[in-house]
């Protein structure tokens, strides 16, 4: 396939030696009874073309042309037959045998990615006679991106593709994946197959893949019905290639660090603000200045006394330190095809007591029995291991970010300081006990296909997926003390321990038949399929407390009085029958249509069966006679339209059902079970429907320029929503159809490859927008920060519009009544309904949380043996919120960053934050427009500099190619953001584990 030409260009044809060849008159000498073959490699207007790969067939022997498209190679006999390859043209094969002279070798253009052949539903399609919208996202694409989660690899790569990272800890760093926006208020995740199969794509090693296709309109998504409303991910691992056995390594080794923390305020300063808030609250100041003289001399000598506690310098000691490796082997045995892959990927976090371990395991066998009978046999095993906190991360960094500096964090005789009501960051990373999960996955993957003829093929799959999670949770009770030596605070009470373990079998079997025929100038193919779907899971969780051992935490040490279990289970099936047709006309005219017939056991009966159509068409004109003298500069224009419904299942396993509460209650000085019922149901329920509605255009110029744009327009129907009921009724209000969605958008690619002599170098642009728009949630309205209300975005901001702040009492005065005791400096907001009053009329929508405008831009070049590639990403256009102890000084206690320094003043008047206030929960902390920041920004998401060594010196260490380089991730972003807070995560008190750059050395080699 391309992808894997491309992979194997990238890696052979940067290493460009300049030879010196002695001119002679025949291609063909003998040496050591070797012959040496000479010659020179021309492109199709009889241009020399540097770094072409020339290889034995069948050897790890190769060399590349140099500056002036000249080679010279020894063979190992007169039999040899050369293999001429090069990224964008034809692979050549010629035979010495009978050559005496100097070998002229012309390339001709493949033309491009045109017939690239494409991962669709069920099946391979050639990428010019697309008609969906679908992103082919190759290996070497992902190559460059050395990451530890494969959804983190996707961001900004494809457009209408928007990924967000919200934390940067171990085993949690993946990417949250949408698709064309949000349609939904339930579930929008995007449907994901690995091999045909639904998983977990971060549970893969991200050198097995071959290719992730985004199917992301209903003309190519409908074929999977009532999962694909949020659109699909088709992942494709890698399979043996070639009749050779072959050694593959991928590895590298990095180091992480926080890319933004918020830099609090030391003791000393924390004091003296701490005053001024006192004082402008109207209370009287808790440090004397002489205090504060004397606390700056001890804080010195006397620590425990007088601490002043770094508290994220003390918490973030991890090292930081990840490794990952890959081993590969494939190979052939003429019938049968391997490909064996090892992985293994250590990280530990900037917090000690955190870090991921994945091992993965997977064998991709082909075997073909006869020309007509053939089988895929795939097995996939993945262990993965989590570890946190006792307390939990969220709580850790909580806590770091918001006690001062003069709490005592650690004694001097290394016992651990009170921290905040015993509270303690740091004791709760080293000393906290841990969170630990372990998951145990197996995958199987059995494909028999059968081919009676050339043009019909019939395809039978059995795919069962076995997952078993355990939780060892164990929560360490910590004493704290005071400076003095003395006992504060044990937190938590007692030490207690929880384990739970899951398990869940997921069972795929499908069958379906393949006619692909060919009638003069018209082609058809015809697809049609069932499939059966089924899933079980059950979980057990047992808790005991009160351990007077700590280091002995199995269960049985824990205390029995207060020992509790619980257990539960669930269950759904999904059958369905699935047809696509494809029709074109000599290559010109295409259409195809798909058709999805679902059930579903999650709805009552007369509801469980929905019926998803889609209707595509293209029309490649460039193909038509009149753009014949078009051609040289025009070699594809194809524009593409569709039309389809899709479904969304994903709301819940069975939500029409009232299900009967079970638990104890004590009755007459006895305990009896009793069971409640607490939800209303409501049988009607069906599934969430979205329709959509896409025009494209694809464009190729001077076969190296290409273009890709489309505009589409996604209504989703019946989405399901809790309306308000009468409250006589006694019950929780049942799910009902009644909400409406609407995202429209365009998505524009850009890419350009292109040559200097020994000089490549590419350009890939990518850029879309998406405005989400709630249409109709039956006037339903919230009072909270973030919202959804009818006619705007989903998660909007709700709050008050601020207008600067006080600047005198008398401004005071004359302006609407606000929350609490207002003084010169407070923020100001504006009376919405001019009834003279400040309150919750005064609310409205002030910004949106979704990010529009998403980009990536991806910058390749190389020369001779270098390769250097670098990837921005950014969001033209987004809103952030930060509330209570992320960024509002003092707040419930806390302490202040550097940023506050620049508060409200008489002498400061333009300040960034208002007045500081201590225990003012009024009128600064409400929600306005104050505490919302521009979220748009631009980020160096990756940059590596790499070196491919010369073939003709590797071919001696038994290799065919072996690169070296040095990345990193995340170094660099620009934003208007709050200080200290990383703008992929704008919305929050952040309490989160930052997003990480990562410094990273790597070794590729294949044998």
């Amino acid at each position: 396939m391309r992808s894997s030409s491309f992979l194997k260009q990238l890696l052979l044809s940067t290493a460009i030696i300049v030879q010196a060849l002695l001119l002679m008159p025949t291609g063909i000498v003998a040496q050591n009874n070797k012959p040496l073959i000479k010659g020179q490699v021309l492109d199709e207007k009889d241009a020399p073309l540097p770094g072409v790969n020339i290889l034995i067939k069948g050897a790890n022997r190769g060399v590349n042309s140099g500056a002036d498209g000249k080679f010279s190679l020894e063979a190992p006999g007169e039999n040899a037959v050369l293999v001429i390859s090069y990224i964008g043209y034809v692979t050549r094969e010629i035979s010495i045998k009978g050559i005496s002279k100097e070998l002229s070798i012309q390339l001709q253009s493949s033309g491009n990615t045109l017939n690239d052949v494409v991962v669709i539903g069920y099946g391979t399609q050639k990428k010019v006679n697309l008609t969906g919208s679908v992103e082919n996202i190759n290996a070497a694409r992902l190559a460059d991106r050395p990451v530890t989660q494969l959804s983190t690899a996707l961001q900004g790569i494809a457009p209408g593709v928007t990924v967000t990272t919200s934390t940067g800890a171990p085993g949690s760093d993946a990417g949250n994946i949408r698709i064309r926006g949000i349609g939904t208020l339930n579930n929008a995740n995007p449907l994901v197959l690995i091999d045909g199969i639904e998983g977990n794509m971060n549970e893969l090693d991200p050198n097995m893949i071959e290719s992730i296709s985004v199917l992301k309109d209903a003309a190519s998504s409908a074929i999977y019905g009532s999962r694909a409303a949020n659109g699909v991910l088709l992942v494709t691992t890698k399979r043996a290639k070639g009749d050779r056995l072959t050694i593959t390594y991928n590895g590298f080794m990095g180091k992480q660090k926080a890319t933004n923390l918020p830099d609090k305020v030391d003791a000393l300063d924390h004091m003296r603000l701490l005053n001024e808030a006192y004082v402008n609250t109207g209370i009287t100041p808790v440090y004397t200045d002489q205090f504060i003289e004397k606390y700056s001399q001890e804080m010195l000598t006397n620590p425990d006394e007088y601490p002043n506690t770094d508290w994220q310098k003390e918490v973030l000691k991890g090292s930081g330190m990840m490794q990952n490796h890959s081993v590969g082997i494939s190979g052939s045995s003429g019938k049968l095809r391997f490909l064996t892959t090892l992985g293994y990927l250590h990280q530990d976090g900037i917090v000690k007591s955190s870090s991921f371990e994945r091992y993965t395991l997977r064998n991709n066998a082909d075997v073909k029995f006869n020309e007509k009978v053939s089988m895929k046999l795939d097995l996939q095993l993945i262990n993965r291991n989590t570890t946190e906190p006792g307390r939990g991360m969220t709580n850790v960094f909580s806590q770091m970010n918001r006690i001062p500096a003069v709490q005592l964090g650690r004694l001097t005789n290394g016992k651990w300081g009170e921290g905040w009501n015993g509270n303690n960051p740091i004791a709760m990373v080293e000393d906290g006990g841990a969170l630990k999960n372990n998951t145990l996955s197996m995958q199987g993957n059995l494909q028999l296909s059968y081919k009676p003829v050339y043009w019909l093929t019939a395809d039978l799959v059995a795919a069962p997926r076995f997952v078993n999670s355990y939780d060892d949770d164990f929560v360490k009770a910590v004493t704290t003390y005071t400076g003095t030596g003395s006992v504060a605070f044990t937190q938590p009470a007692k030490s207690e321990k929880t384990n739970t373990n899951a398990r869940s079998y997921y069972g795929n079997y499908r069958a379906n038949i393949t006619a692909d025929k060919q009638f003069g100038s018209h082609s058809v193919k015809w697809l049609l399929g069932a499939s059966k779907e089924t899933y079980y899971a059950s979980d057990f969780t047992a808790f005991r407390d009160n351990y007077q051992f700590p280091d002995y935490t199995v269960l049985n040490a824990g205390d029995k009085s207060n020992q509790q279990a619980s257990g539960s289970a669930s269950e759904w099936t999904l059958q369905s029958f699935f047809s696509r047709l494809n029709y074109d006309f000599k290559g010109k005219y295409l259409l195809e249509a798909n058709a999805r017939y679902d059930g579903s056991s999650r709805f009552t009966k007369g509801n469980r069966y929905g019926f998803f159509p889609s209707f595509s068409a293209g029309w490649r004109v460039s193909e038509e006679n009149f753009m014949e003298s078009l051609r040289s500069v025009l070699t594809d224009l194809k524009f593409r339209a569709s039309w389809g419904t899709l479904g969304n299942q994903n709301i819940g396993t069975y939500p029409f059902a009232s299900n009967i509460a079970l638990g104890s209650y004590s009755m007459a000085g006895q305990v009896v079970s009793i069971g409640a019922l607490n939800d209303m149901s409501n049988k009607d329920i069906t599934w969430e429907t979205t329709t959509m509605t896409d025009v494209g255009v694809d464009v190729t110029l001077f076969k190296n320029l290409s273009i890709t744009a489309d505009w589409y327009r996604k209504i989703t129907d019946d989405i399901l929503l809790t309306l308000d009921i009468p409250l006589y009724i006694g019950l929780n209000a049942p799910y009902q159809n009644a909400g409406k969605v609407s995202n429209v958008g365009w998505e524009l690619g850009v890419n350009y490859n292109g040559r200097a002599g020994a000089f490549t170098y590419g350009i890939n642009f990518n850029i879309s927008d998406v405005k989400n728009k709630v249409l109709d949630l039956k006037g339903i309205s919230a009072s909270s920060l973030l919202q959804s209300r009818e006619g705007y975005s989903i998660n909007s901001i709700y709050a008050l519009e601020a207008d600067g702040y006080f600047q005198s009492q008398a401004e005071i005065d004359n302006h609407p009544a606000q929350v609490g005791v207002l003084a010169p400096g407070d923020i100001k907001y504006v009376n919405q309904n001019k009834d003279n009053i400040i309150n919750n009329d005064d609310y409205k929508i002030i910004g949106s949380t979704l990010p529009r405008y998403t980009y990536g831009l991806n910058l390749n070049a190389g020369y001779k043996g270098f390769s250097l590639n670098a990837f921005l990403q950014g969001v033209g256009k987004a809103n952030g919120y930060l509330y209570s102890y992320a960024i509002q000084p003092f707040y419930s206690g806390g302490t202040a960053h550097e940023q506050h320094k620049d508060s409200w003043t008489p002498e400061n008047p333009n300040a960034a934050f208002p007045r500081l206030t201590y225990g003012d929960g009024g009128n600064n902390y409400q929600p306005s427009s104050f505490w919302m920041k521009n979220a748009a920004y631009v980020r160096l998401k990756n940059i590596q500099l790499g070196y491919s060594l010369p073939v003709s010196l590797i071919n001696k260490w038994g290799m065919t190619s072996l690169k070296v380089y040095v990345a990193g991730q995340n170094l660099l972003t620009h934003d208007k953001f709050w200080k200290g807070y990383d703008v992929e995560t704008p919305v929050g008190t952040g309490n989160l584990y930052p997003q990480v750059k990562v410094y990273t050395v790597g070794l590729d080699i294949k044998f």
